[in-house]
């Protein structure tokens, strides 16, 4: 937010939020809240329900698609998948791609055959400076999903595109992750990488630590993470894009509210940034922490 959905940022901090394959959102059988997907794309894919390590995964896949899973197992991975949200910030990693503003969602994830998957999410980023000015962001992506017993594990290949930004903003990004799920419980690793591109002005590598739980009893998951962003430097100021004051941490904690086809989520986010260590300019704003609340539907 996050096993793989994300791939998002979302997260990504994010519950990316975010667009990890949407055939395995429940590694074991779920308690009566249904196990997030691991944070992973965007957020990409979290910020799409995918293993994206997307930091604030608002958009996680339903509880209705993990109990159908169960129900009717060859359905669940043949189904093509549509989900639509929003959010009051998109947060990718604790930084805001959304210049801080509400954000609207939609994933689309098709199975290909029951390991691989092809999906595309878009989101509304309100003329985020960080991303040259882009009003949409676009989230494509292509996963691999497999697993043994509790145990999953993913990895996709994400592209970024920014239409209608001003400059060179489109990136790509590999990740891969693992969950191993126990009972209502599950942990994750994931991690993120994006070769030396001049959007990003270098590389950037980013991994995670993840939890969640569905409590007994009730529609509810809590989960959370902490995450590291990494990299080097080719273009100072164009590497302030993904890590405005260098290598940084971000934590998140959230729940989700299950009433499917609706999910309803909300998330503390935050980073270890300084705010004197931030340069001047747009990429310093909305890297603190940061209350987000959000639903989510299938449709």
């Amino acid at each position: 937010m996050p096993m793989p959905a994300a791939p998002t940022s979302t997260p990504a901090n994010g519950r990316n939020r975010g667009a990890a394959p949407g055939n395995a959102s429940c590694g074991s059988p779920c308690t009566n809240a249904a196990r997030r997907p691991a944070q992973p794309l965007s957020g990409v894919h979290p910020i799409f329900t995918s293993p994206l390590p997307v930091s604030v995964r608002l958009f996680p896949l339903s509880c209705a698609i993990a109990m159908a899973s169960i129900a009717s197992p060859a359905a669940a991975q043949n189904a093509i998948a549509v989900e639509g949200g929003f959010s009051t910030d998109y947060r990718v990693r604790g930084l805001s791609w959304s210049d801080g503003k509400a954000a609207a969602q939609v994933h689309v994830s098709v199975p290909v055959g029951t390991s691989f998957d092809l999906g595309a999410q878009v989101t509304t980023l309100r003329n985020s400076p960080r991303h040259g000015d882009a009003n949409v962001g676009v989230d494509l992506h292509a996963g691999y999903t497999g697993g043994s017993g509790l145990l999953r594990w993913y990895a996709m290949g994400v592209a970024r595109l920014f239409p209608g930004s001003t400059g060179e903003n489109t990136y790509v990004e590999g990740q891969a992750g693992a969950n191993l799920a126990y009972g209502p419980a599950e942990i994750g690793v994931m991690t993120a990488f994006a070769p030396s591109q001049d959007a990003i002005g270098g590389n950037n590598f980013y991994i995670q630590l993840n939890a969640q739980a569905g409590i007994p009893g009730m529609p509810v998951t809590v989960f959370g993470h902490v995450g590291k962003t990494s990299g080097s430097v080719d273009d100072p100021l164009k590497a302030q894009r993904l890590r405005p004051a260098g290598a940084y941490t971000d934590w998140a904690l959230g729940a989700d509210y299950h009433l499917a086809p609706l999910v309803l989520s909300l998330t503390y986010s935050d980073t270890d940034i300084a705010q004197a260590d931030l340069p001047a300019g747009p990429m310093a704003d909305h890297t603190g922490a940061r209350l987000v609340a959000g639903a989510m539907v299938r449709f």
